[in-house]
This record gives C-alpha cells, structure tokens and sequence, in this order.
C-alpha cells in the first residue's frame, strides 16, 4: 500500500457530496429550520439573567455518640459545579434558562464550536430532534447550562496539567490522580475508521471503578471528549469507540461511567457517535449488556456493533489502524499509546489577549452579524447560500485554529503530534497509523 492510498478512505470524505440534511445538502424547509435557530440563540445571548454570587456554607457539625444517626457518605463533586449557580442544573430548563447571563451562554456556545462549522452544529440538533425545532432550541440550551454547570471551558482552558493543578489546590493528589488515569492505557487515540474517523480505543481490562473517585472519571471522559473534537473536519462530524473487553471481568464494570458516558452522547454531544464497536465480549458480559440496553438510545443501539476477532473488527477499522493488543501483532501501537511525552505546561484560566485571540473574537462577531442577515432573507426554491455560508465558516475555523493555542491549554496528544498547529496556523492531523500521511484539515468546513 503506497502512502497515498493510504488516505483514501480520508480524502474521499472531503470530496464525495454532503449527505443529506448535512451542512451543505439541506431542503429549502431545513435551511429556514436552521435560521430560525440561530434567531433563538441570537435572543437567547442578549437576555440580561440572574448575577449569581457564590456563598460559604458551612458544614453542618458532626453528631456524636452512641445514638448519633449515622448518615450515608455521599461524595461530592470539587471541582464540577463550583462557582456555578447550582439552580442553573438543578430547576427545569425553562426555570433554570432565565437566570443565566446570556453572555455566559453566548461564550460557552463558541467554545462548544471551537473549530467545528457553526451551521453544522446546529444542524446537528436538528437532525437528533428530527427537525422539531422547540425540541432542538432545548437540546441546546440544555447542552449550554450542563457546560457551565460541569465546567467545560475551564477544563479546556487549564489541560491536563492545569486541571491537575487545580485539582491538587483543591485535595492533595486528586490531579495527580486524574493525570494517573489519563495515562493508565485505559484510552488511546488513532484512527481512521473506514469512514474516515478519529477512534477512541477504550481497554476496559485497565478500569477498575474503585481506584478513582467518580468525578476522575467524568473530568478525563470530557477532557478526552473535548480533546478529540479537535481533529473534527468536515465532512468527518462523527467519532469511533473500540471497547477491547478482551479479559473483561466483573470488577471492571462501571455503571456509573456507562451512564454517564450514554447521556453524552445521547444530549449533549448529539450526532457525533458514528459507531461503537465492542470487541471481545465475553460470555459474563451478556449479564451486563442486558442491564445497559434499557438505559440506550435507539439511534445510539443502531451504532453498535460486536466483533469476535480482529478480522470481524477489520470490517469498520483497516487492519493498518488496530493496536497489536488487538491485531496481535508485536509491538504494534497506536501513536498515542507508542509516544511517551513528559508533563506538559498548565493552561490557565486568565482571559487570553493576544491579537490572535482578539482577532478571533472580531471573527465571531463577524460570523454572527452575517448570519444575523441571512436569517432575515427568503430562502428560495433552488437558491443556493451553500458556496457562502462555508466560505463565512471557513474564515472562523482559520481564525479560531490560530487563537487554538491561547484557548486550549496544552495536552500531551499536541505534544505526540496527533495535531500539529504550525506557525502559519496550517493544522495537520497525524493519526500516526501505518502508512497514513499527514493530512491539513485547517479549511476542512
């Protein structure tokens, strides 16, 4: 196999037509769905909301003595909802909605775009609404409240050793604990899948729930999550899972990450599961499986798929992308499970101001004026704003990808080369597989 066919299965992604109800592919009555949404959020941004000022509580005292009540340990979370009016997660959203800034919401909705084409994530929540339009405005503003309650922008902003740091100011150990887990070999990037995809390979063998608190566990599933949004390029919206349940045993199942790990999928990161591939499941697993297929979502349980051995595997994922822990092959690895990289440089939480980044902010405004325009005009029957609409979000994607590193504190799978941000701003992603040659996704809108 030469390098260039190599990346076949990648190039021919970005060239063959977009799907329909795709960015670039919508019926004149999804095209008005998607500017009517965008009038919502602009609405929604403007509301004044609620100030919230965050209170100390004290603990109430210990009770004493023989016939003290002894109360159940709950764990609480430290890191997640702190700072953040608890009433914007815990009242129903069309309560809870009023009381945030539309400023917060307008920032942390920028952030979910990141590199991403703005009009495609709308769409997305069209399409897992089925063009229900309330159905969708809620599915996002609901998205917007849980990243601010669960501190999405933060946990970008810091990386894996700024939120280690945090984490350690707020219990001794809690960030070297997450950083612990980030590099136990549970999870690994690489790909691509036969559709072109990033993989997350998950070795379920290396889980075991007891030896992390379960905020860990939701910190690096949304690290990882965030992380590997990064490499999306149009259009590529969707990612893979590989769960390796080879030597699976009991004391590896964690119900409370499986849940946790469904909801994201299924509400706040909408249409970005392309598939799901369980590989190696043995016989005491179909006891589990029979606990989790209830809590799934029929459009999710439509993506999954078992496979017994790595040539049934090989029908998603080219032999040239599986790690010799599946393939058998000696020594094999993915980039990112092959590269060892030492710490990398905390991320801050100081508000960057670079021209990069202030150029950046100037795009955003941009982009929401344009946009502002176009959803006042008459879409009409084979008309065409398509050639427009990528070139405004294609100017977006330059301008975020060359602020990236002011926003995005470092992460190791930088520091490995999975993305690579040049000084001309050109991004080149290297899933370091065999044969497979850097591609630039930088206009890849």
């Amino acid at each position: 196999m030469t390098p260039v066919a190599a990346n076949t299965t990648a190039a021919a992604t970005t060239t063959t037509a977009p799907l329909p109800a795709h960015v670039g592919n919508l019926t004149v009555k999804e095209n008005d769905m998607l500017k009517q949404l965008w009038t919502r959020l602009f609405e929604l941004f403007k509301q004044k909301g609620t100030e919230y000022v965050p209170s100390v509580v004290e603990e109430a005292p210990v009770k004493k003595g023989w016939f003290a009540k002894k109360e159940p340990v709950v764990t609480k979370d430290v890191f997640v909802g702190v700072g953040v009016d608890p009433q914007w997660m815990a009242l129903p959203l069309e309560k809870a909605l009023p009381l945030i800034p539309g400023a917060k919401l307008r920032g942390t909705f920028w952030n979910m775009i990141a590199t991403d084409n703005p009009d495609a994530v709308c769409i997305r929540y069209l399409r897992a609404r089925k063009w229900d339009l309330d159905a969708a405005f809620n599915m996002l503003a609901n998205t917007l409240r849980w990243r601010l309650h669960m501190r999405i922008d933060d946990i970008v902003a810091l990386g894996e050793s700024g939120l280690r740091d945090e984490l350690n100011k707020i219990q001794p150990a809690l960030g070297d604990c997450l950083v612990s887990q980030l590099n136990s070999g549970k999870a690994y990037l690489g790909g691509p899948d036969k559709d072109g995809r990033g993989i997350c390979f998950i070795n379920v063998r290396n889980h075991n729930k007891d030896d992390q608190p379960g905020e860990i566990v939701k910190l690096m599933t949304m690290y990882i999550m965030e992380t590997s949004r990064a490499v999306v390029h149009q259009p590529v919206e969707s990612a893979c899972i590989v769960f390796n349940l080879e030597d699976f045993t009991l004391k590896n199942m964690d119900f409370d990450f499986v849940k946790f790990l469904l909801t994201c999928f299924e509400a706040y990161y909408p249409e970005t599961l392309g598939s799901c591939l369980i590989h190696k499941a043995p016989w005491v697993f179909s006891t589990v499986w029979t606990l989790i297929t209830p809590l799934l979502d029929p459009v999710v349980a439509t993506k999954i798929h078992f496979t017994k051995d790595w040539e049934e595997l090989s029908k998603y994922v080219p032999k040239s992308a599986l790690p010799g822990s599946i393939t058998g092959e000696v020594g094999k690895k993915t980039m990112d499970e092959a590269k060892e990289v030492g710490p990398v440089a905390p991320g801050t939480l100081k508000k960057p101001t670079t021209p990069a980044y202030e150029a950046y902010q100037d795009k955003i405004k941009e982009y929401e004026a344009e946009t502002l325009v176009w959803t006042k005009t008459t879409t009409a029957e084979g008309s065409n704003d398509t050639d427009a609409r990528r070139e405004l979000a294609r100017q977006h994607r330059v301008a975020r990808f060359k602020a990236e590193l002011d926003i995005r504190g470092p992460t190791s799978y930088q520091a490995k080369g999975l993305l690579t941000i040049n000084d001309e701003g050109r991004v080149l992603l290297n899933y370091g597989s065999d044969n497979w040659v850097p591609l630039d996704i930088t206009e890849s809108v």
